[in-house]
């Protein structure tokens, strides 16, 4: 007998971040992630240590992959997953036209040095938020995680 699943069975995203500055906007933004449906969150050099200030304990409800190197994360970047990268960047197309993949791992860089332009070469898309500088990495990626579920719906 041939098993029917809804489409929703064939979508997923991740969220993360490239050498986070804090390791505060890295639980601000797994709580966002974890509230918001993403299926893990990952950091990529850069250790996150337990917070008592996480009192949803997201630590036990959502996986957080954290990748020693670049090239780590990169080999394990899921089958059929596209990387979308969200930058500053005269590459990039605006938030408000993207179209979400089924399948992504959205990669934010920290408010100093954004994502550096190997890995910038390496995402499938681009995307920029509005505005004129950088926002804090975690309200970024929480407005990333809203926009995708508000077009998903």
């Amino acid at each position: 007998m041939k098993r029917k699943w809804d489409l929703s069975e064939e979508q997923y995203f991740g969220i993360g971040i490239y050498r986070p500055k804090t390791v505060e906007n890295l639980g601000t933004l797994w709580r966002t992630a974890l509230i918001y449906g993403a299926s893990f969150v990952f950091v990529i050099e850069a250790k996150y240590k337990k917070k008592s200030s996480d009192v949803l304990k997201v630590w036990s409800r959502i996986p957080l992959f954290q990748y020693k190197t670049l090239e780590a994360f990169l080999d394990s970047v899921p089958y059929s997953c596209q990387l979308i990268g969200i930058e500053i960047d005269h590459k990039a197309g605006p938030i408000k036209d993207f179209e979400h993949p089924k399948r992504a791992l959205y990669l934010l860089g920290s408010e100093d040095n954004g994502l550096p332009k190997e890995l910038k070469n390496r995402c499938h898309e681009l995307v920029f938020l509005p505005g004129e500088t950088s926002l804090n990495v975690a309200v970024a990626g929480s407005i990333v995680i809203f926009d995708r579920i508000n077009k998903w719906q």
